[in-house]
């Protein structure tokens, strides 16, 4: 079985997007690979974020088998894609545009490919407080003809910011995700210290930090007494999340430093500074720095010096 994954125009960058603790095209080719597709074609340009997503994919050996990245210097029709990637002519293939995520059955969708044209599954949204936006695939043939549309059972759904993405997370965090018989669970790599809050390999929760479910706290994280954390909290790997800072439906990058006393809500902190979750604005950097910015290289010293990280 065959698929492509599309970038579109309007969500660039979709596939570093967070989602409970891998990015989105970790989570997509989990998504394939779990139907059983064994070749992959990813759409891919060439700006910072699209060489970010390259890397991404290449360090996760069992997952980058049979993939084929497509350099496209512009949005080009998924049988073009297809044919570059080296797809046989006569067969079927998947498109699942950059932004979606799900858990249909994929490969019994492929089984029902049409003799010709394109067959539309469309996915609902897992039901929440607030809507997610639904979502389609497509699976195209070698010879053009109609268009059929079909429902899927399942879940699906468009992450186009990070604020969607976190919203996604918190309910595979907390367990609230529908899983209709013979589809996959979104997997959370850590384990479960009570319900709805995770802790990964290598993190520190020292005794006195307030955890309000649900959060997420990433490889080699350490949050230090008297941080605030959750409700609705993504920790990136190896960052410190200081004692008197508060971080509630936010997410923090990786080798973050939450400095002591600063108040992270609805937004995304990092390195540099803190942005809306809704990606409509720029990083906006601190008055004070020392916050955010010139704190990493302390927080490496701290790091190792605890052994959790070299």
């Amino acid at each position: 079985m065959f698929a492509v994954i599309q970038r579109s125009a309007a969500t660039p960058g979709a596939g570093l997007l967070s989602v409970a603790g891998h990015p989105l095209i970790t989570r997509q080719l989990q998504w394939l690979r779990g139907a059983g597709f064994e070749k992959v074609a990813i759409d891919i340009g060439s700006d910072a974020r699209d060489e970010a997503l390259r890397h991404v994919v290449s360090q996760q050996e069992a997952l980058a088998r049979n993939v084929v990245f497509v350099p496209t210097p512009s949005l080009l029709q998924p049988g073009v894609i297809a044919d570059s990637a080296g797809f046989p002519a006569d067969a079927p293939f998947l498109v699942l545009p950059d932004a979606v995520l799900g858990n249909a059955d994929l490969a019994a969708f492929y089984r029902r490919a049409p003799d010709r044209g394109v067959r539309v599954g469309r996915l609902a949204p897992p039901p929440a407080v607030e809507p997610f936006a639904p979502a389609e695939v497509h699976l195209f043939t070698a010879t053009t003809g109609p268009v059929e549309l079909e429902d899927l059972p399942g879940w699906g759904t468009r992450l186009e910011t990070t604020g969607a993405a976190l919203r996604l997370a918190c309910k595979a965090l907390l367990g609230r995700l529908p899983q209709p018989e013979g589809t996959s669970s979104l997997l959370i790599h850590a384990a479960e210290r009570e319900p709805g809050v995770w802790v990964a390999r290598g993190a520190r929760l020292q005794p006195g930090a307030e955890v309000s479910a649900p959060v997420l706290i990433g490889p080699g994280a350490l949050v230090f007494s008297g941080a605030r954390i959750g409700p609705g909290a993504l920790i990136g790997p190896r960052s410190i999340i200081e004692r008197g800072a508060t971080i509630v439906n936010a997410v923090v990058e990786a080798e973050t430093v939450v400095g002591e006393g600063l108040e992270v809500r609805g937004a995304i902190a990092a390195p540099g500074g803190l942005a809306p979750l809704d990606g409509t604005g720029p990083l906006l950097p601190l008055e004070d720095p020392l916050l955010l910015e010139q704190r990493w290289l302390l927080a490496q010293r701290v790091l190792r010096l605890l052994g959790l990280t070299r």
